[in-house]
């Protein structure tokens, strides 16, 4: 793979990372995932819901901070647990035919930058 498909999954493709995301961000943002959310919103409901739950037990409103807080956290850790797998699995990652264009060149050369990330 070169140029703009280079580190881009076979089944990821048009997403708001590949046509609005400056392009030094892109690799990082492929290593979280960010391209493909749908795990970040399943650990950000159960959160919000809480909170919900929690206000309405209470009898009070929902505290904004603690929404934002849940917002940020839960894509976070998805980014963190993401880019944990990739460490712990890139051999076998390479010989799986779905996962084998995961790893970016930037982020796949060393794992010094995806230890800092």
């Amino acid at each position: 793979m070169t140029g703009a498909a280079a580190g881009r999954v076979a089944d990821s493709t048009g997403n708001w990372v590949d046509s609005l995301a400056p392009a030094w961000t892109r690799p990082y943002l492929r290593l979280a995932r960010l391209d493909r959310p749908i795990g970040s919103w399943l650990l950000l409901l159960p959160c919000w819901w809480s909170a919900g739950l929690a206000a309405v037990a209470a009898r009070e409103q929902v505290n904004v901070w603690h929404v934002l807080l849940f917002f940020v956290g839960a894509f976070a850790m998805r980014g963190a647990g993401c880019t944990w797998n990739d460490i712990v699995d890139r051999d076998l990652d390479a010989m799986v035919e779905r996962t084998r264009s995961r790893r970016s060149r930037r982020v796949r050369s060393a794992l010094r930058p995806r230890s800092r990330f």
